[in-house]
């Protein structure tokens, strides 16, 4: 099994790499589409209740047609990104409130299926805004979410022993979520040295940095929250020891809208 995962983990990363530095912006667009809208769609509507392919056929389709009118609309970008981030504070709200006994979905079964369009769709523009102002942007977030959710993992193994969320994620602790964003900090700084930040925008950008940080654990209990609805261990078979693809992008999802727009009040990078 984790030979199976390292493999696994081995081909994903050399497929990012080169999709992102490679793939010209118009082609990113449409691949990044496919991996986030069709596929992680097809699992979100299998997690919120879609279970035969008719219907998740439907949800797809109305998913991928919102998806492209977004797309093609370019005055239509920000506003949605702006959403996103709108969602994500809202979501977290609601992370924070959840137990076992009351989830704060009760009456509101379609809340799950319906926050698709508000997760997928504004990360996929975020994706390439990100990538059309500097494909090496996607990779420093990409790394930001990894090594944040590393430094949790292995903080959480060592230190752990406040639990951040126990009736979502059990493993999850304070110690670890502490040591992610000490991980992700010493990322930022290596990144405002190699961007030749001013002093000012180096700050700003740790600061984002470490909220893009937070706000993707907010991702991944949120794809947690799904997964006990649905009550399934994993999003999907696709990616052999790792599951589905939104086990793999749940935090990225959370944290792309966020950093995007960040940047875009930062300037100084890619401008």
């Amino acid at each position: 099994m984790l030979k199976q995962r390292m493999m696994t983990g081995v081909l994903l990363a050399l497929a990012v790499l080169l999709g992102v530095l490679l793939l010209p912006s118009p082609w990113f667009a449409v691949v990044s589409m496919i991996v986030i809208i069709t596929l992680g769609g097809w699992e979100w509507a299998n997690l919120t209740g879609y279970k035969d392919e008719n219907s998740r056929g439907i949800f797809i389709a109305l998913l991928l047609l919102v998806a492209v009118i977004s797309y093609t609309w370019k005055g239509m970008h920000w506003p949605l990104i702006i959403i996103g981030v709108f969602w994500w504070a809202y979501a977290l709200m609601l992370l924070f409130n959840y137990t076992k006994e009351k989830s704060g979905l009760e009456g509101r079964s379609w809340l799950l299926p319906a926050s698709s369009f508000l997760v997928l769709i504004p990360a996929w523009l975020s994706l390439i805004e990100l990538h059309a102002r500097l494909p090496l942007l996607v990779l420093y977030l990409i790394f930001l979410v990894a090594i944040a959710d590393s430094g949790a993992y292995f903080a959480g193994k060592a230190m752990g022993l406040t639990k951040l969320a126990p009736d979502l994620s059990p493993g999850k602790t304070i110690e670890g979520f502490k040591g992610g964003l000490l991980g992700a900090g010493l990322w930022s700084l290596l990144a405002v040295w190699y961007f030749g930040l001013s002093f000012t925008n180096s700050i700003l950008f740790i600061l984002l940095s470490l909220v893009v940080a937070t706000v993707s654990v907010g991702g991944d209990l949120y794809e947690s929250l799904l997964k006990r609805q649905a009550n399934e261990k994993d999003s999907g078979t696709l990616l052999p020891g790792h599951g589905g693809i939104l086990d793999r992008i749940d935090g990225l999802l959370a944290a792309l809208p966020v950093f995007t727009l960040g940047l875009l009040v930062i300037g100084g990078i890619g401008v």
